[in-house]
This record gives structure tokens, sequence and C-alpha cells, in this order.
């Protein structure tokens, strides 16, 4: 068929690449999910004991000012927590920026910062966010856990030197995490009486024990070997000798009275565990555990494969005593989803190839299909290595679908090459695939948050669309030409003779079926288009006018928002119409809207688990929190059907994740154990519950509202926006509606509970008893004290060394206020200078771009538009009295919002996109808006499927819609092109050549419908699961109701239906000259029946 290009040189040359194709395979990175980031870097820090306050000045801001300085970065914010909880800064960077320079950048900045940062503060941790999680490289994709029978330090300490040095060599490991024990540490404890006595401080054992532990960098220096070469030697003051017991009466702190005080006589000091800040348990045990994380572009089932071997091999070398053991392995269940999603492609492949075999009843014709895929996939495997599309559930998915939609630009290919000989229809197949591709292409203007997770799936389908272009137009040829399938009589199946008697010998068999369908179809482009603007009446209100979403009033002054409130908005509308008009108007958009639920089904991108949580108010320990928890814990390990169970408990809060065996996943024990764990946590109480992950969610906390009423101040000094804050507070309680005010630093559903102790200095007393502020925090910070003051190196890491008091373990607010305190000759108490009252504060500081945060809560008694104008008036008032710097702003629809809809216009960008590709390809601007009016028919079928089969909406479904608007159009392109080629070399009326454009494009339409509907079913087979189900049940139920707009309503569209199909345009100039070649033509027919008559009458005669 093409004389360019020979069929033998084109076949050769597909098999090379095909065999191409199966060798870049293997080297396609394989992942349960995207780790594609966004352009967003985490840095992570905590630090034990200190107040929000203290870590936002003393560590935040610096690294932000250290981080302001990266180039890229477009916003920072950060928050520090008063808690346990870690600190954060979040950077966001302009898209153009290449994330792993940044995060180079990043982890530079925090090495330069760390000298300046204070003790105490754990290392800074750097993650980018990922779509799918938190942060795809902190998420461990192998645990193991280490048992001896030596302390767990000391096992710990094994793993450290023997297993995370092995490990670490493999390529592909990012990470490897051990823990489960706490570190060393050496504390000093002093009693604060007996420095007061002596006039000694901690800061003089601080300096005493940093002088004695100093280890300074000095520079760089030559030294002279003994063969005369110069080495560079790096410089550095050390420690003379380590740090033990015996070493602290070597330790001079201070003269006193002419005798060298030395540390041995005022701290006694041990050597121990340090306390926990938090508890990970895995089936309730307490052991030490070993994570192993992945880089991002790792093929995790070989990384998995090569870890397993390599601890296979470390198993053999370890003492006596040890054991390790697997106890998560992420991998299992990825190679369980892939082989489901091979099963389901492996199942759509079979089914289109013998839907395939039973059309055309020919095994040439099943095998060009089938090379033809094959040659497809393989160039497209090689295309997705350099493109860097990684292998995981959402791509594989967007593989299984793209099979059917390759698989219909062959069939149409095929179809038309087999008939008429000809490449005409390559462009229709152009426009088709372009216009699939551009509804695709569209995933990449959605939000970040959704584009990263469907990437991969996006570029797989772009990507094969675009390779079956060329394989439909030169493979599809050549394989045509080599196997003979030009000659319809060879190799064709013997399928008539197995059909039953009454259809071979159907009046309606051959060309007679074809001639009355014609008359038929005939008459029914007559009668829609007769009543076409009835027929469209009803395609309209079958779609659906929003009419339900109408707002009950418009808030407001002015002429519309009056005449508004008056019609649609008054209460006989509200109670006598609006009923009606909802139903009658809303049609199918109303039922999808209003009575499809919305939300996700059970095991969403990830195995089924049971999610516990516990919380507890603030103030409460780790001990408190850590024996609740115990007690699910002891209940959770009577059931065997739980594979395994992961603890995290931190001070207030716990949580545990249950993974299920996989008889039990597939049963209904998950629902039976969450009705079971929500009895129990009601019989347990002592904290708050929440069960979730399976059936409807359960909590039982019962915390007061924080307010509906939001306000946000922003400012660029924390204090004097405090200030500004409680002067609105004072103001809003002005108001009686307004009965409590809330000030916090976040939004918050519930009222903060935390609280800290607040020190009420008298000024006056201070000035007469000549002290300052510093005096007194130097007492508190005597008495109280507890802080980390050096590092030491231990056998095989740092220990920290920790000073505290003995006073602090057993004074309270009433010892502090009343102990008499010396300050050289004064002796006073707390109470004479200050009071201390404990009242609630911010848990966390938040700063958005080196600007603080607060956030103003109440609520208002009586109507919201009342409270929303008093508060606006208030707001204006203020604003005046504000300094420069400082915001004050209403949030009122934080919590009115609902989820947006504005995602979903997208759909009409496709439609431009496809309105001006269809003008390029018809030369016509009427033309594209037939084809564009098909989508909103399939739509219809989309919304009733969702109401008719109670199917969730979730982001499955937005993705139906978008794949709707791009493969439904296809067939109305199918059928114009080959219309306007008709029209370009016959001579028939417009009905004519839309009837044989129709009849020679129906049979290949069909086919490519059918193949794709067929492409979803393995999808609908089985678990209905997340995005997958409702993706593939929308997708089908839209491609059957796409079929109805194309045979009743795109001839209309076209305008094919007026009488004798001959006018092409209307008007009543064109009306009228048809009424006068109709009276012209009837006025000669009398005209030649008379004159026959008078002849007729004359013969007669004669």
């Amino acid at each position: 068929m093409n004389k360019r290009f020979p069929s033998f040189t084109i076949i050769t040359l597909s098999i090379c690449l095909v065999i191409i194709g199966i060798a870049f395979v293997p080297l396609l990175p394989v992942k349960l999910n995207s780790s594609r980031t966004l352009p967003e870097i985490t840095v992570s820090y905590s630090m034990t004991g200190a107040s929000g306050r203290v870590i936002e000045s003393e560590v935040t801001s610096k690294l932000e000012a250290m981080f302001a300085r990266i180039k890229g970065v477009k916003s920072i914010e950060s928050s520090s927590y008063s808690t346990r909880r870690n600190s954060y800064i979040r950077l966001k960077f302009d898209k153009w920026v290449n994330m792993d320079i940044a995060r180079f950048e990043v982890s530079n900045a925090v090495r330069q910062a760390w000298p300046e940062l204070p003790a105490g503060l754990s290392y800074p941790v750097i993650y980018a966010k990922n779509a799918e999680t938190e942060s795809s490289d902190r998420i461990p994709f192998l645990t193991y856990t280490i048992n001896a029978s030596q302390p767990p330090y000391q096992i710990q300490q094994y793993a450290e030197n023997n297993i995370r040095p092995e490990l670490a060599s493999i390529e592909g490991v990012n990470m490897i995490e051990i823990s489960g024990a706490s570190p060393m540490e050496w504390v000093l404890e002093y009693d604060s009486r007996q420095l007061e006595t002596l006039g000694l401080s901690p800061s003089d054992i601080t300096s005493a024990v940093s002088a004695f532990t100093r280890k300074e960098h000095l520079g760089m220096g030559t030294e002279i070997t003994d063969s005369g070469d110069f080495l560079t030697v790096r410089m550095a003051i050390v420690p003379e000798k380590k740090f033990d017991l015996a070493d602290i009466s070597s330790i001079p702190v201070k003269m006193v009275g002419g005798r060298i005080i030395t540390l041995d006589k005022l701290v006694t000091v041990r050597h121990s565990e340090s306390k926990p800040t938090s508890y990970y348990r895995i089936n309730g045990l307490n052991t030490v555990y070993m994570r192993v994380y992945a880089e991002n572009s790792a093929n995790q089932i070989k990384l998995g494969a090569q870890v397993r071997e390599a601890m296979e091999r470390l198993k053999e070398a370890m003492p006596p005593g040890y054991e390790t053991s697997l106890s998560y392995d992420a991998t299992e269940y990825i190679n369980a989803e892939l082989n489901k999603i091979y099963f389901r492609s492996g199942l759509t492949i079979a089914i289109l190839l013998l839907f395939v075999l039973v059309v055309s009843g020919s095994f040439r014709y099943l095998a060009m299909i089938t090379f033809s895929m094959i040659a497809n996939l393989a160039i497209g495997a090689i295309l997705y290595y350099f493109a860097g599309v990684e292998i995981h559930l959402f791509s594989l998915a967007g593989l299984t679908i793209s099979l059917g939609l390759i698989m219909d630009n062959t069939i149409v290919m095929a179809d038309h090459l087999k008939h008429r000989r000809n490449f005409r229809v390559f462009l229709a197949i152009l426009a088709a695939t372009l216009t699939t591709i551009s509804a695709i292409v569209v995933v990449f203007f959605l939000p970040e948050e959704v584009r990263i997770s469907l990437e991969d799936f996006s570029m797989i389908i772009i990507i094969n669309l675009a390779v079956s272009l060329f394989t439909a137009l030169f493979l599809v040829p050549a394989l045509m030409d080599k196997l003979g399938i030009f000659d319809e009589k060879k190799l064709r199946l013997p399928i008539k003779k197995h059909l039953p008697a009454f259809i071979i010998n159907s009046p309606l068999r051959g060309k007679r079926r074809i001639a009355y369908f014609n008359r038929f179809f005939s008459a029914q482009m007559r009668f829609i288009y007769r009543f076409r603007v009835p027929a469209v009446i009803l395609m309209v209100l079958a779609f659906g006018l929003p009419v339900f979403k109408l707002p009950e009033k418009i808030k407001g002054e002015g002429f519309w928002a009056e005449k508004y409130n008056a019609t649609l908005g008054s209460q006989y509308y509200k109670e006598k119409i609006k009923p009606i008009a909802d139903k009658a108007l809303g049609g199918t958009l109303r039922l999808f809207a209003d009575k499809v639920s919305k939300g996700s089904y059970g095991g969403e991108r990830g195995e089924t688990t049971l999610n516990i949580y516990a919380s507890m108010p603030s103030g409460t320990t780790l001990e408190q929190m850590n024996a609740v928890i115990m007690k699910m814990e002891s209940y959770l390990t009577g059931f065997p059907e739980i594979r395994q169970f992961q603890t995290n408990v931190s001070p207030q809060s716990a949580s545990i994740r249950i993974y299920f065996t996989k008889d039990a996943e597939r049963s209904s024990f998950p629902y039976m154990l969450k009705d079971n764990a929500v009895s129990k946590a009601v019989e347990l109480g002592g904290a708050s519950w929440g069960v979730y992950g399976v059936g409807d969610g359960f909590n039982n906390n019962v915390s007061e509202s924080a307010g509906n009423i939001t306000v946000t101040f922003n400012g660029y000094n924390y204090d004097q926006l405090w200030a500004i804050a409680e002067q609105f507070k004072e103001k809003l309680l002005t108001n009686q509606r307004i009965k409590e005010v809330n000030i916090s630093s976040e939004r918050s559903w519930t009222k903060n509970d935390y609280s800290e102790y607040f020190f009420g200095l008298d000024n006056l007393e201070l000035v007469r008893a000549r002290m300052t502020p510093s005096n007194l925090l130097s007492s508190v910070t005597s008495m109280l004290g507890s802080a980390n003051i050096a590092s030491v190196q231990g056998e095989s890491y740092m220990e920290q060394v920790r000073i505290e008091s003995k006073q602090g373990r057993a004074y309270d607010v009433w010892n502090l206020n009343n102990t008499v305190q010396h300050m050289d000759s004064i002796r006073y108490k707390m109470a004479s200078f200050a009071t201390i009252e404990k009242g609630q504060a911010p848990q966390s500081v938040r700063k958005t771009d080196q600007q603080y945060n607060l956030i103003l809560q109440y609520d208002y008694i009586g109507s919201p538009q009342s409270g929303e104008k008093i508060l606006k008036q208030y707001i204006e008032e203020f604003k005046e009295t504000i300094p420069v710097g400082y915001t004050i702003k209403n949030d009122r629809n934080y919590w009115n919002w609902n989820e947006s809809a504005g995602q979903y216009l997208v759909l009409g960008l496709i439609a431009v996109i496809i309105f001006f590709l269809c003008s390029i390809l018809f030369n016509s601007l009427k033309q594209p808006v037939a084809v564009i009016m098909v989508i909103p028919i399939s739509l219809i079928g989309l919304f009733a499927t969702f109401y008719l089969f109670d199917i969730r909406v979730d982001q499955g479904c937005f993705a139906a819609m978008i794949l709707l608007s791009g493969i439904t159009v296809n067939a109305s392109i199918y059928i114009l092109n080959d219309y306007n080629n008709l029209r370009k070399t016959c001579r028939m009326s417009r009905m004519d050549t839309y009837k044989k454009a129709f009849n020679s494009k129906i049979t290949s339409i069909m086919l490519t419908i059918l193949s794709t509907i067929l492409g979803f079913v393995p999808f609908i087979i089985g678990t209905k699961e997340a995005f997958w189900y409702p993706l593939a049940i929308g997708t089908i139920g839209g491609l059957l109701m796409s079929l109805v707009g194309i045979y009743f309503f795109l001839p209309v569209f076209m305008g094919i239906g007026r009488e004798h199909g001959q006018n092409t345009h209307g008007g009543k100039k064109h009306r009228f000259r048809h009424l006068l070649s109709w009276f012209c033509k009837k006025t000669s027919t009398i005209s030649a029946r008379v004159r026959r008559g008078g002849k007729t009458a004359e013969g007669t005669t004669a």
C-alpha cells in the first residue's frame, strides 16, 4: 500500500524496535506509588522542653533567614510547637526550580546554621513532600526487628556498626533508621541550694564542662612528611581525654574563698539511658527496629530482593543470641497489586483480541491487531524510559485503559483501508487522537496535588496514543499488505453456517437490510429535525439546569439583589415553585449533585488498614499516654487475623495501625474488628478515641468548639501582634452577643486546652529592690533548670551531657513562690516581685513569609448576617488604630467552604481545544459545534449511571469526565470527515451523503466503542476500588449514552433532515425560493397533464 516505504522494511524496523523496547522494560522504576514531589521542601526539628516562643526565636528565625537567600523560594511557612511535636519550616519553590539542587542548598544552609543553634535541638531533617503521602522518602519499604539478650542500646550499637554500613552501600537505599533504644547520656545533678550558698550558678557548671569537652576547628595546616612531601591536615582543639566518671574530680569550676571547687563537689553523675520522647512498637513489643528507605528512582521490588539477600548474609555473621526478622515488607503488597494490574491488563488484552476475532472472523486480522498492539507498547516502553515515567499502580492502570484506545486507531485505519484503499481517514484519526490527548493534557493544568499523582497515568496514555498514530499510518498498512487482509475472501471463519436458520433466511439480510435501515434512518432524521426545538429542549432538560444551586438570598444592596430576593429569593418561590422547578429543570445533573454520595471506596491506594487514635489533654506525660494505649494493644493481640499492628506513642496522642492477613482482608473481619475496637475504646475510657479505616468512622471527642467566626492578624513583632489581638478581643467582648473569644496561632475546630504559667512582674518592687527580670529568670533557672550543655564521644555515637536541678523534681508553684532566694546580699521570695498564674497560650508560633500569624475565633449569638455586619464594622474601626505593617482581615468563608467546582471548568477548556482542532480539520465553524454537543449527552449517561447504581463520587469520576470529553467526540469526527470527503467527490443530497458516511463508519465506530468498553470491564470486576471503579463505570455509561447523541442528535446539529436534504442555508429568503420552485414544478406538472388531457380528448372526438 505504501509505495514510499516498502512493507517489508516497515515490518523489519518494527520488529527491531519491539526487541529494543522489551530490553528497556527492566530498566523502568517499579514502585507502589509515584515518587514525584511537589516543589516543596519541609525541614523538621524538635527541642524537648522548649516553648514555641523559644524555638521560634532561637531556631526557626535563624533558619528562615538562611533559607530566604535560596534562589527560587516562593514562600516560607513555619510552625514552632511548644509540645514535643516536631516544629517545621515549609519552603515552596517556583515550578522551574530543580528540586535536587534546592534540596542540596537547603541542606547546606542547615549545616552552616547548625553551630549557632542551641544545644538540645535535634538535627533538622529535610524531606520533599509527595502527593500520595506526607513524604515519599520518609516512608520505609522494609522494617526489620533485631532481638538479643543484651540491653537495647547495645543491640542498637551493634546494628549501627555492623548492619547499617552494609545496607547503606546498596545502590538505591536512601536512608536507614535504627530506633527502639534510648541513647545513653551523662546526667549531672546539682543542688541549687548548695550553689546558692557557694555563690555559684548553673552557668558556672556549664562553662566548666564546655571547656573540658570543647572541640573547635582551627583551620587547615601543612605537614611535611618524612619523604619531604607536603600533606594538608585539619587542625582542631579536642578534649585531652574521654569524658568519664573518674574525670569530673579534675574539672575545676570556680575559685571560692581561695579554694578551687571541682565538679565532683557540686554534682552527682550518672550514665544512663535518656528518657524516651516517644515509643514505636510492632505487635506491642519493645525491641530495636531498623527501617530501610528507598530512593525515589529505585525499583523497590528489585531493591527489596537485594536488601533481603544482604540481611541473610549478615545473619550468618551475627554473634550468638542475635536474631532478626522482617516485620514489614511493602514489596509484598506492591507485588500483589502489580499482579492484580497484570491480571487486569492480560484480561483486557484477551477480551479485546477475542472480540476482534469474533467480529472479523479472520486469524490474519487478529494477528495484525496483536502485533500492532505489541509494537505500540514496546515502542512506548522506550519513550517511557526517556520521559522518566515510573511504573506504579496509576501508570499501570493508564496502560490498561490505553489498550482499548490504541486499538481504536488500528481498527478504524484497517477498516477504511479495506473498503476505500486510501489514507484519507488518517486526518480524522489524527484529529480524534489529538482531541483525546488534549483532554488528557488538561491533567497537567490541575492543582499540583492532583496533577502529580496522575502525571504518569496521563503520560502513558499520551505516549501510547502518539505511537498508535505511527503504527496506524505505517505498520497497519504494511501488515495488511503482507498478511493478505485486503483479500476479504481469504481465511475467514465459517461463522455463517453456525447461525440459526431464521437469521440466514431473514428478509433483512444483506443489502436489503441496509436499504430498510436507510429508509428508516431518513424518516427518523426528518422527524427529529422537524421537531428539533422540542428535541433540543428535551436534551437540555435531561442534562439539567443548575437552578437547584441558586442561593436562597443574595447578600448586599442594589437593584439586582433586591429583584432577586423579591422573586427567586421570596418565601413563595421557595415553598411553592422551587421544589417543582428543581425536579423539572434539574435533570440528571441534580440527581448527580444532590443524590449521589461523595467519598471514596475502601482500600484507596493501599491495603486495607484499621487506624485507632487516642488523645489526652494538654500536660499528659508520655508514661500516662503509653499506659492507656498498652491496654488497647493487649486487646488486639488476641486476634490471629491481625498480621501486624504498629503503635506510635507520644505525649498527648497515640495511634495504632492494624494490618490484616490476606484471608481476613477479603472477609468481613475488618468491619467486625472496627466495631469491637469501638466498644473496647468506650470501655477503656481515659482518653478521646477515634477509629477509622473501614465503615463509618468513630470519634468520642467532646471538646468545646473554638468558634465559627475567625479573624486573622498578621505582623512582624509577635508581642505587639498579640497585644493588638488582645485589644480587638476586648472590643468584641463589649458586644453582649459575644461571650468568649479565643486567640491561637492556627485555626481549630475545638478549643485549645494548652496552657502555660505566666509571670506577672511588679516592676515597681523590682526597682526598689534593685533587681531586674533577668535576676528572677536566673533564680528560676537555677531551681528548676534542665538543659543539654555538651556532647561527648561515646562508644559508637555522640552522647549528651545534661545538667538538672535536684529541686526541679520536687518543687511546685508554692515552693517557687515562697522559697527564700539569695542574690548577693539580698534575700527575697518570688511572691514579692511576681505572681505566677496558669493561663491559655498558643501551642505554636506560626509564620508566613517571616510574618507572624494569630487567629481569633468566637461564636456570635444571632443571625450570621447580623454577626458579619457587626464584625465588618468593628474591623473598619479597628484598622484605623493599628500601626503600619500589621493587618487584620475576616476569614468569614473558612468554615462555610464547600468543595469547589472550579476543577470542572477544565471540561470547558477541553471543549475549546476540541473546537479549534475540529475547525482546522473541517475548515468550518459549524461542524465543530455539532461535534462538541455530544460531550454533554455523554455526561447525561455518566450522571444517570452514578445515580442508578449508587456509585460514590471521587477523583475517578472527574477523570471519567475528562476521558469522555476526549473520546466521545471521536465517532462524530470520523463520520463528519467521511461526510466532507464524500461531498467533494459525490453529487448527492446532504442526507444521502450523510447516510453513506454514517453507514461506512458506524461499524468501525461500534467496534471502537465496544473495544473501549471491554477495556474497562476488568476494573468493574471484583472489589469496588477507589478511583478505578468510578472511572470505569462512569466511562462505560458515558460511552453508551454517546451512541444516542451520535445517532439521534448529531444529524440535528448538522442540519440534516430538511425536506429532500438539498438546502444548505436557512432563512426566509431560501424558504421562499424553495416554495417558489415547488410551485413552478407543480404548475408545469398540471400544464403537462392538461395538455395530455386535451390531446386525448381530441383523439377521442376524432
